[in-house]
C-alpha cells in the first residue's frame, strides 16, 4: 500500500512552490454575465497558478538548483497548470476560444493591460504560450504519462509526469536540503507528509512508488 495519498492539484501546487512559485490552486473562473435563466455558473478553473520571478535563489549559501523547465527563462513567468491523475491534458474549457475564458483568467490576474487581453489570449489558444519579452505566460500540464495529442496540438506547452519529473524532484528537493527543511510546522499536510515520507524512503524509486496520486 502507498504510505500516502495526495490530490494531483496540491503535488502540483507543491512542485511548483518547491521551484520558487507563488501558488495557488483552483483560481475559479466566474461569468462575467448571467445566464439565459438569470444564473451565474462557474465558468471553469485553473488547478493551480504561479508567478516566478527571474532572480528567484534560495539558499544563498548552498543555492537550490530548481527544475530545468523553469532556471533558462529570464523573464517573470506566470504559469497556469492543468493537473491529472491519469494522461496529461487541457480541458476542453481551454480550447473554445469563444468562451473567452482565457481572456476572464488574464483579466482576473491582471497580467496585460485590457487592450492586449484579446491578443495575448489568442497566442495562448493557438500555442499555449504568450511572452513580451519581459513576462511569459504559458500553459504546464501534469499527468500520469504524456499525451501525443497535445504534444502535437501544443508543442510549447510542457508536460509534467509525477514519476519520472515531479516526484523524484521532490525527492531530491527534501533529501538534499533535509537539515534546512526540517523545520515547516507552517506547511499543509501534504508537504508534511512527502517531507516524512521521502526521508525515510530507502530510494527515489521507493518514494515514488509509496506516493499515489488521486483526482480531487
Amino acid at each position: 500500500m502507498p504510505a500516502m495519498e495526495i490530490s494531483s492539484e496540491h503535488l502540483a501546487y507543491w512542485f511548483l512552490r518547491l521551484n520558487g512559485f507563488m501558488t495557488t490552486y483552483n483560481f475559479v473562473v466566474h461569468p462575467e454575465m448571467a445566464d439565459g435563466n438569470g444564473n451565474y455558473p462557474q465558468q471553469t478553473d485553473v488547478d493551480v497558478m504561479g508567478v516566478r520571478f527571474p532572480h528567484r535563489q534560495e539558499n544563498r549559501r548552498r543555492p537550490m538548483a530548481d527544475h530545468q523547465s523553469f532556471q533558462a527563462d529570464e523573464m517573470i513567468q506566470l504559469v497556469l497548470a492543468e493537473t491529472k491523475s491519469g494522461h496529461c491534458q487541457l480541458n476542453r474549457a481551454w480550447r473554445e476560444p469563444p468562451r473567452e475564458n482565457m481572456q476572464k483568467v488574464l483579466s482576473a490576474a491582471g497580467v496585460v493591460p485590457a487592450e492586449q487581453l484579446d491578443a495575448v489570449a489568442a497566442s495562448l489558444y493557438g500555442t499555449g504560450r504568450w511572452t513580451n519579452g519581459v513576462i511569459s505566460v504559458r500553459w504546464v500540464t501534469f499527468g500520469s504519462s504524456h499525451s501525443r495529442d497535445l504534444a502535437r496540438q501544443f508543442p510549447e506547452v510542457p508536460q509534467f509526469t509525477w514519476v519520472k519529473d515531479v516526484l523524484p524532484f521532490i525527492y531530491t528537493r527534501f533529501c538534499d536540503y533535509r537539515a534546512e527543511k526540517w523545520m515547516h510546522d507552517q506547511w499543509d499536510g501534504d508537504a508534511k507528509g512527502l517531507f516524512r515520507t521521502a526521508i525515510y524512503a530507502e530510494s527515489c524509486e521507493a518514494f515514488v512508488q509509496e506516493v499515489r496520486v488521486v483526482n480531487p
